[in-house]
């Protein structure tokens, strides 16, 4: 069970490393299952409510990217109820056509606690 708003960026980012190995059964765990969620992730594209914003999980571990993503200069925000956290996300790897990639975006991810667990309902990253 994930306790902390800390605990449970710990548990997003772990999730996020096996999405990128092309596995996102851990992210299925760790979303909200209200079909209030959205993701607005580093390809453009907004996905809204749950069934969108999974379909988009599937297409982007089927992207056979091989690297890791690290968030660093993680700042939490919580209430009760409420918490988000902002973060540097730092990836770096290699697309399946062989090409390196290193990339820095900035990243910002909402949490609701749900039943006495925080689950993500938003995550928004950009490039600077």
């Amino acid at each position: 069970m994930i306790i902390t708003l800390q605990d449970a960026a710990d548990a997003f980012y772990t999730a996020g490393n096996q999405l990128l190995a092309g596995d996102r059964t851990a992210y299925d765990g760790i979303w909200s299952e209200t079909d209030d969620i959205s993701h607005l992730g580093p390809t453009g594209n907004l996905s809204i409510g749950r069934a969108a914003v999974m379909d988009q999980f599937h297409r982007e571990s089927a992207m056979g990217f091989k690297g890791t993503l690290v968030a660093d200069e993680r700042r939490f925000v919580e209430s009760p109820e409420m918490g988000y956290m902002t973060c540097m996300e730092r990836t770096n790897g290699m697309t399946k056509a062989g090409q390196a990639i290193t990339l820095d975006i900035r990243a910002t991810t909402i949490f609701r606690k749900e039943a006495g667990e925080w689950r993500v309902v938003h995550h928004h990253t950009d490039r600077f």
